[in-house]
């Protein structure tokens, strides 16, 4: 993980715009471009008149180094592939650059879906509306993951024109899920002695410096512990409000987005990922809570081809993934939380050391 990050490039000119959907689309006019500020990289709306009729569409690229460009050059082919061999809803691809002499790349258009990004403001669903995200991710997350095994876990990215699981430096190949996330467990652990993976815009580089030793411990303890990982499956284990165009009146999922940096795991880890990040993100009761677990579980074990349950093995392994998911909001608090009030930060962090009280005994 880099000590450093920057926003998206605000720089990337109009002109720029019209040459990458040139590139890709040379019969499209770009008439109108509003830049979308959220994100690592550079996004924007764009409508375009083209010679059958006028559309909204949007344009990525990538601008800096935060996603490796063989990752990056991945999520339009995932979309592909997940729109042409799955129910998911993902936008369709008009073009893709996989590299460019003049212009920031990898880029790719894509179809301009209807729909909200609701982070942070999820209580803006009833709970009817929250139920039926929860199904469909469920539902969503089973026909990703039968789509079939992968060769080993890891990051998936490109090489050699196809989709594969990278083996690098920077994303290396593991024997199984259960390795992985013990390296990424102890990687991001060890980040806390200096303000977590984004030290620039973290205020306080100590916050949970202090937890190290537990965490750790806790890490070394289990893993060894654990019953064997299933075998890696395509995983998105970014799956968030913050990545779903939702209908905030219905709840119904028009798209998923940020295929970029998909992993190849076992499932067990993008559904301890995907609770997470999604049942509690309005802060519900605990009746809730237990509520919208079991319709995000029986959607998504009711979906699945083969005889897959939540076995207790199942259940175990992904209490460790929870962990992993709660040490990573750690390590990613200063850029998460960079806006929040103190008073904000203070519950977080204190919501933070609770579960590590309960789940490790930590202070």
């Amino acid at each position: 993980m880099t000590d450093e990050w920057t926003r998206a490039d605000a720089d990337v000119s109009d002109e720029a715009v019209r040459e990458m959907v040139g590139e890709l689309r040379p019969a499209w006019t770009v008439e109108r471009v509003a830049r979308v500020d959220e994100g690592t990289d550079f996004v924007a709306t764009l409508d375009v008149a083209t010679p059958a009729n006028g559309r909204r569409v949007v344009l990525k690229a990538t601008t800096n180094d935060w996603v490796a460009a063989e990752v990056a050059r991945a999520e339009p082919r995932l979309l592909e592939h997940v729109g042409g061999e799955t129910t998911i809803p993902v936008p369709d691809v008009y073009g893709y650059c996989d590299a460019h002499d003049a212009l920031p790349a990898p880029f790719y258009l894509m179809e301009h879906v209807p729909g909200e990004a609701l982070e942070g403001r999820a209580d803006v669903l009833d709970e009817d509306a929250v139920a039926r995200v929860l199904r469909a991710a469920g539902e969503n997350l089973a026909a990703l993951h039968d789509l079939g095994t992968l060769p080993a876990a890891g990051t998936v990215g490109v090489r050699d024109d196809d989709l594969a699981v990278l083996d690098t430096d920077d994303d290396p190949r593991y024997a199984d899920g259960l390795e992985k996330a013990r390296d990424g467990c102890l990687e991001a652990i060890e980040s806390l002695d200096d303000g977590g993976y984004f030290p620039g815009v973290t205020e306080d580089r100590e916050r949970f410096a202090d937890l190290i030793p537990t965490l750790r411990e806790h890490v070394e303890r289990t893993i060894p512990t654990l019953p064997p990982a299933d075998d890696p499956r395509y995983c998105h284990w970014d799956y968030r409000y913050g990545n779903l165009l939702v209908d905030p009146g219905t709840g119904a999922t028009n798209a998923v987005l940020d295929w970029a940096n998909l992993s190849a795991a076992e499932p067990a880890s993008n559904l301890a990922s995907v609770e997470f990040h999604l049942l509690d993100a309005d802060d519900p009761d605990d009746a809730t809570l237990d509520a919208r677990r079991r319709a995000f579980r029986d959607a998504y074990a009711s979906a699945r081809d083969d005889d897959w349950a939540f076995t207790d093995a199942v259940r175990e392994r992904m209490a460790f993934y929870e962990f992993g998911n709660r040490v990573g909001a750690m390590a990613c608090f200063g850029l998460w939380h960079e806006d929040a009030t103190p008073a904000e930060r203070e519950r977080i962090e204190a919501d933070h050391r609770a579960f590590v009280r309960d789940r490790c005994g930590g202070r």
